[in-house]
């Protein structure tokens, strides 16, 4: 490209940039100091007072409890997370030869949707999750594309970390490393060959473990320690709601159960359906009689009851799990899965302990009056967002140039984030897949800084 010609295409290039500068201020603006639900509170409750308190992650709370000490409360934290976001969408700029204005109409079309203009204000692990993951990626593609090798490894380094933390605010979001992992190895292989290409994902991939690990071990609330174990309680509240979710379908045996207490079963199998719903296990609380009984019978029973089902009635496993994800995915019905938070609240122990005051101004309802506009349509609907990545996915595929593989990889590790909750499902809330509808955008703002999808081989035979 001629002098001439970068000059305009760096005006649209900083254009592109100051309106997701303007964006970022206006959640700012909007926003502060943050939304926090009883999670968040929670959280920081533990980051603040370095206690584990709760099954949250535990680097959520040490996260939160180090902004913190810079600044009390979550402003601190909420701009950082808002800014890493904003700032890798501004990176994108730089990972093409050009700026198209349809990159600008399509950021200043994003600002206008509730997942960037309020999302991002939202302290909740499932936003940092989709942040630090989206960041990761940008960075990877910056070091796929580089040419100096020093860079290149520091770069590859920087996004390593970036997933870790990721994965340890999702644990399913380590399936992302495994996409980045495969969109360097397939970077690598036209120079280097598919063995050295492999080789160096592995070590990139090995990389991702390692900081894992450290992490685990180091950002915790109360100090280094052992890796957090608080996921264990979730596999068991995973599989109990799946056993009485089979109940609820069908008069399922529970040999298991039953061996262990036989009044049990009987009382899952007669209380199953008044108690199951496919949109959250919450719903299981509405029998406490039933809930202490089904606490009284052993892990060990419980997961070996999980695994009969699994293996001696797989159709009716995948029937319950079906119906799990059709309502986190669909939303059918969006009010009943917390389609977004705003202002503060909390139990009043610890918002009392924080010196913070349940919040929901006449601000925070104009905002919720804002997302109101966008529900039950296509702009707040999970399916939309994982079609748009796929499309653009395979467009970028098509294209495969370097930094087109990691944004590529975002496309798909989002795709098969979604996926795993056919296994994982507990709730339907919007939250969960927030990074589809996110991995989405950043792929729409990639694509449409330069829409020139011709391959550079056919690009060089041209100008040749």
């Amino acid at each position: 490209m001629s002098e001439a010609a970068r000059a305009p295409d760096r005006g649209v290039r900083w254009i592109y940039r100051l309106v997701l500068l303007g964006g970022l201020v206006l959640l700012w603006r909007l926003n502060a100091p943050g939304h926090m639900s009883v999670d968040s509170v929670l959280a920081l409750h533990e980051g603040r007072f370095q206690a584990r308190e709760t099954w949250n992650p535990a680097i959520f709370g040490w996260l939160l409890g180090q902004a913190d000490r810079i600044v009390p409360g979550s402003a601190l934290a909420m701009g950082v997370g808002a800014t890493v976001l904003f700032a890798a969408w501004a990176g994108l700029a730089n990972l093409r030869p050009r700026t198209s204005w349809l990159a600008v109409v399509l950021a200043l079309a994003a600002i206008a949707l509730p997942q960037v203009l309020i999302y991002p204000a939202i302290i909740w692990k499932d936003v940092w999750f989709a942040q630090s993951t989206i960041a990761g990626f940008v960075v990877l593609a910056f070091a796929l594309k580089s040419r100096v090798p020093a860079a290149r490894w520091g770069l590859l380094a920087l996004a390593a970390l970036l997933l870790a933390v990721a994965g340890l605010l999702r644990q399913n979001g380590l399936l992302l490393a495994g996409a980045g992992a495969v969109a360097i190895a397939w970077a690598g292989s036209p120079a280097a060959g598919w063995r050295r290409s492999l080789l160096s994902a592995g070590v990139w991939l090995g990389a991702v473990a390692a900081a894992t690990l450290v992490l685990s071990m180091v950002a915790q609330p109360q100090g280094v320690g052992r890796p957090d174990s608080a996921g264990d309680k979730g596999l068991r509240i995973l599989q109990t709601y799946d056993i009485v979710g089979a109940a609820a379908h069908e008069p399922v045996p529970l040999h298991h159960i039953d061996r262990f207490d036989p009044t049990i079963d009987d009382a899952i199998r007669a209380g199953a359906a008044a108690v199951y719903s496919p949109q959250r296990v919450d719903t299981l609380a509405r029998d406490p009689a039933l809930g202490r009984r089904i606490l009284s019978v052993p892990d060990e029973v419980i997961r070996a009851e999980w695994l009969d089902l699994i293996t001696q009635n797989p159709r009716l496993y995948l029937k319950v799990r079906a119906a799990d994800f059709r309502q986190v995915f669909e939303t059918p019905v969006i009010d009943f899965c917390l389609p977004v938070h705003v202002g503060a609240e909390g139990p009043p122990a610890a918002m009392a302990d924080l010196k913070m005051t349940r919040r929901f101004s006449h601000d925070d309802w104009r905002l919720y009056n804002y997302v109101t506009w966008f529900l039950d349509t296509p702009a707040y609907s999970h399916v939309t967002y994982a079609l748009v990545a796929l499309a653009v996915g395979l467009l970028l595929l098509w294209r495969r140039e370097p930094a087109d593989l990691a944004i590529a990889g975002l496309m798909g590790g989002s795709l098969a984030f979604a996926a795993s909750f056919f296994v994982i499902s507990l709730a339907c809330d919007y939250r969960y897949l927030y990074l589809v509808d996110t991995a989405a955008i950043t792929g729409v703002l990639y694509l449409a800084l330069d829409p020139n999808l011709t391959r550079p081989k056919a690009r060089r035979r041209a100008r040749g």
